[in-house]
């Protein structure tokens, strides 16, 4: 009998584990692929690895200081190889983990047979049944496909193959301007090659804020991107060595796109696979697992967290999702915060978010002021040669509270981590004027928002 046992070793699942075990419960973790979930081995450390490979390239072939930069290429054999070694890496190391912890790590596909009984169906070999006081699901998703498209992993694929792929198209079709089509448009606009988004929905990133949409179609366009907003894809089909894409674009009008490589890019859907609904009588929310505030199922001691739960398909929230369970079954009474959550997007640029965007923020009739400030007066950032973004805060007039942070720009996902410390400590817009920052940094753009919320920024023009 184990304390708790886990269905799913992504970073919902895995640190699930290590948090359970830390505080001396006997845990099951059972995970069919290998340990770190698609974010690991398929997704968020494939992804930067490329990003950051590819953007040193684009780096270097822009630069007005390099000689010879016409001969620049990369070597996309070596450029999967690192990817593939960095996440052997990072597996083995979840791995070692695992066992300092002693947690018992069954391979196969896990499924609920009920509250408190998991059967383990391994690749090889007969099922096995496994008791254990709490359960808890975290199984993850899997790219959404589109039902009349058929994906092939060669000229029609999802992150899935295009990770893995050694082979990078000159010219590709994306359908999806979410999170993952901006990244994976990156990277290829990076590679050279060229680049077409079909968005179903009037904006790309349709959850940010605004100005980071805008800057991001933008900077896009700059790049060479064709951005087809309102546009709905209809068909697909090979021809030869390419892709024939139809979609109707916002005007009703049928447009026929040939390209090497169409991506799917279309979001992600959960991964049910072992979880009967109906047969275990367990409550649904569409396709996701049902939960309430502290991350229960209907069946009792059977939790649910991460992707399947929906919400912010995102693996820093599984992952506090997966400690905050723990800390409920061990008595507590945790819940996670989404506004605290915080989002990162890999683009042209970077993008770091967290709460609510100016508009949602207005929706909800609360009185805003709104702080501002451009790289462009950086001085760390014109000495990066990369001044292209800004830090957006919102807070509210009267009382300070921060209830937004927009950023765009180099290091953006780093630097929206000072503004999740200061929401998740209470802090007002005016605690973080009131910080020292090292100079030169871009931190001080934080900074410098803060101030411009009650007009008092210094390095900007008055107003």
């Amino acid at each position: 009998m184990y304390d708790l046992a886990i269905i799913g070793g992504g970073p919902g699942g895995y640190v699930a584990a290590i948090r359970g075990a830390q505080h001396g419960l006997k845990v099951l973790l059972v995970e069919k692929d290998a340990l770190g979930g698609t974010c690991l081995n398929r997704g968020c450390i494939p992804t930067k690895c490329f990003i950051y490979d590819t953007r040193l390239l684009e780096t270097a072939k822009t630069s007005q200081l390099l000689t010879g930069i016409e001969a620049l290429s990369v070597d996309l054999n070596k450029m999967v190889a690192r990817k593939r070694r960095t996440v052997k890496t990072l597996v083995s190391g979840i791995e070692a983990i695992m066992k300092s912890h002693k947690i018992d790590v069954a391979r196969g596909l896990g499924e609920l047979a009920s509250p408190g009984r998991i059967r383990v169906h391994p690749d090889d070999g007969p099922a096995k049944m496994y008791e254990a006081r709490h359960v808890i699901l975290a199984t993850g998703s899997r790219p959404l496909m589109l039902p009349f498209i058929k994906v092939d992993g060669h000229l029609i694929q999802t992150t899935d193959e295009a990770l893995d792929s050694e082979h990078f198209p000159d010219k590709i079709v994306i359908i999806g301007g979410g999170v993952i089509g901006i990244e994976m448009a990156s990277i290829y606009l990076n590679l050279g090659s060229d680049v077409t988004i079909i968005e179903l929905l009037p904006d790309i990133l349709s959850t940010e804020d605004k100005e980071i949409r805008r800057s991001m179609q933008s900077l896009l366009g700059k790049r060479g991107a064709r951005v087809h907003l309102k546009a709905k894809a209809r068909e697909a089909r090979i021809k030869g060595k390419d892709v024939e894409v139809s979609f109707e674009d916002h005007a009703g009008k049928m447009v026929a796109l040939r390209a090497n490589r169409l991506l799917v890019a279309t979001g992600r859907a959960p991964v049910l696979d072992g979880i009967q609904a109906d047969k275990l009588s367990l409550e649904m929310d569409g396709q996701f697992v049902k939960v309430n505030s502290r991350l229960e199922t209907s069946l009792p001691g059977v939790y649910a967290i991460g992707d399947l739960v929906g919400g912010q398909m995102l693996a820093h929230k599984a992952s506090a999702e997966a400690e905050v369970v723990v800390a409920n079954i061990l008595g507590g009474n945790r819940e996670v915060k989404p506004n605290l959550v915080p989002r990162c997007i890999w683009g042209i640029t970077e993008i770091g978010t967290i709460g609510l965007t100016e508009e949602e923020a207005k929706a909800r009739g609360r009185s805003i002021r709104v702080g501002r400030f451009p790289f462009t007066n950086s001085g760390s950032a014109q000495a990066m040669g990369n001044n292209n973004g800004f830090v957006k805060i919102i807070g509210d007039a009267e009382t300070g509270e921060i209830m937004g942070v927009h950023i765009l720009g180099e290091h953006a996902t780093d630097l929206i981590g000072e503004a999740v410390t200061a929401m998740t400590m209470e802090a007002a817009v005016e605690d973080l004027a009131e910080t020292i920052k090292p100079h030169p940094t871009l931190s001080e753009t934080m900074r410098e928002a803060a101030m411009d919320w009650n007009g008092l920024a210094i390095h900007s023009l008055k107003k």
